[in-house]
């Protein structure tokens, strides 16, 4: 693989992603409503008894959880409410910059002469991949920290006797959220093959978003807190399926059969 070559197809289609408006500013605004907003707005009711008793899915929530942690419910929120917001974080930024990896080739009609470089189809993915996977990767730290920020002055845990971020955020930002990012921008990949519109495209990669909604929701209704248990399991699972993904769209990437659908 020639990292030069690669480099130069990230360098232009981050160039062309900065000119965009429209597809930056709904990711600039992703830390500030995740990682800003929400959280200052959690800690705060939990910290006031006659807010705390006015959210009713707050107490809800609370009610479901062991009894271990829901006996200090800002730490509650902090930790386990929290968790699976910050694995939404970088699938929907994938979504955002992924679909435009061929879809918006084909619109801008540049995907022809890209297709004629001396790049290899691994060259290409694998530059395809790279462009959405930091972007997306280096949001989700900047919330987290930005997120940090946020408990430490509000929560203040150390005077509360716990510490944060802990070992399981710090695994699950760490490791677990650039695995399942790759995993998104993998699909997108191999839904772009076949999309031939920019919206067609984010539509079906919408649906990547289902499974952490579904973490939200379970974590919200109590079903599931998302301990270190969960985030192992998350992460074995999104191990696995980057490696699938990858080689299904290293192999399924035909360019003679792409040329011949412009």
């Amino acid at each position: 693989m020639n990292a030069r070559r690669v480099r130069a197809l990230m360098v232009k289609d981050w160039i062309e992603l900065r000119r965009n408006r429209q597809t930056l500013s709904p990711v600039l605004m992703l830390p500030i409503v995740f990682a800003l907003l929400l959280p200052a707005t959690m800690i705060a009711a939990t910290r006031q008894p006659e807010a705390l008793a006015r959210l009713d899915f707050i107490n809800s929530y609370l009610e479901s959880l062991p009894p271990a942690i829901a006996a200090d419910p800002t730490r509650a929120m902090v930790e386990y409410f929290m968790a699976p917001i910050f694995l939404m974080i970088p699938v929907v930024v994938a979504t955002v910059f992924a679909t435009a990896a061929f879809v918006g080739e084909k619109e801008r009609d540049t995907l022809e002469g890209l297709l004629f470089t001396p790049l290899t189809d691994r060259e290409l993915v694998i530059g395809k991949i790279l462009v959405s996977w930091i972007p997306a990767v280096t949001v989700t730290w900047l919330s987290t920290v930005i997120y940090t920020a946020v408990v430490a002055m509000l929560a203040r845990p150390w005077q509360d006797g716990w510490v944060f971020p802990n070992a399981t955020w710090l695994v699950l930002v760490g490791v677990i959220a650039p695995l399942v990012s790759f995993f998104a921008i993998g699909c997108i990949v191999l839904i772009s093959h076949r999309a031939s519109t920019l919206q067609g495209a984010q539509a079906v990669a919408g649906l990547l978003v289902l499974p952490v909604i579904l973490l939200i929701m379970s974590q919200a209704t109590g079903a599931m807190a998302f301990d270190r248990g969960v985030v192992v399991v998350v992460g074995v699972l999104a191990a696995i399926g980057d490696l699938v993904v990858f080689h299904l769209a290293v192999r399924r990437f035909d360019r003679d059969r792409v040329v011949t659908r412009l």
